[in-house]
């Protein structure tokens, strides 16, 4: 989700998946658990709930590397090669979209969304055909389990595909724009982003408080708007940096016009 590769640690995890490098930084683990808690905190006793944080660990985990995996390979197909780094909120597939033609790294961005969109089939038809048929003392489990591959599948690459800087929606809206418009692509990329973001971030906040800005979207809360907030500031930087730019050149001398 973020474009800036950590430090290596001496707690990451790393191994090699079809011919891919994958290494997950500690803070990966940190924040899923986070995120996560609560199904400790309201479950019934602790063991059950630290059986359904296990489950949800590992769906988090399946679900972002298939997603880094899906930018990865769609990269192969254009001669890219990357590796993989989890962490944080999401992972990052370095390399991937090194590519010279924008309608590449635009597909590029958008197989990570999709390929949770295929996960999310499976898991559904999973639920529809798979589950009744499950032995009664797993079932709640394994229930429980492609619930929350349904919502990571469903939830997360919808807010990946939205046009924020520097999520996969927000580097798709950036080839789109720079290629309809090459000197104000970015210009344009980093109002809109930070536009969507600070709308987001103010109806999560005023949804923490019951009183969302945008009715029937189903999320709002503290940390979303914390979420969509730094998005926003990012974002607003990059507009900074990029009206800074237009104005240092003149209409007729930028510098890919020389």
């Amino acid at each position: 989700m973020f474009l800036s590769e950590p430090s290596e640690t001496q707690f990451d995890l790393r191994f090699w998946l079809f011919g891919v490098h994958v290494r997950v930084h500690p803070y990966f683990w940190i924040l899923t658990v986070f995120l996560g808690w609560d199904l400790v905190r309201y479950a019934d006793d602790q063991r059950t709930g630290l059986i359904y944080l296990g489950l949800w660990v590992i769906c988090v985990f399946v679900s972002i590397l298939i997603h880094e995996m899906g930018h990865i390979f769609m990269g192969r197909l254009f001669g890219s090669r990357g590796h993989i780094v989890l962490y944080s909120f999401g992972g990052l597939a370095i390399g991937s979209n090194a590519l010279d033609r924008g309608w590449q790294r635009f597909l590029v961005s958008f197989a990570g969304p999709l390929i949770q969109f295929v996960v999310l089939g499976v898991s559904v038809l999973a639920i529809l055909f798979l589950l009744p048929h499950v032995a009664l003392g797993w079932r709640k489990p394994a229930g429980a389990a492609l619930a929350m591959l349904v919502e990571i599948n469903l939830f997360w690459p919808i807010l990946n595909l939205l046009p924020i800087w520097p999520i996969d929606g927000g580097q798709m809206a950036r080839e789109v724009f720079v290629g309809v418009t090459p000197r104000n692509g970015g210009y344009f990329t980093f109002a809109l982003s930070a536009a969507v973001a600070g709308v987001l971030a103010v109806h999560c906040l005023m949804a923490a408080n019951g009183r969302p800005l945008i009715p029937y979207l189903p999320f709002g809360d503290l940390y979303m708007a914390i979420f969509f907030g730094y998005f926003c500031y990012l974002s607003f930087q990059g507009f900074q940096a990029e009206n800074a730019r237009r104005q240092r050149y003149r209409d007729d001398d930028f510098p890919w016009e020389r």
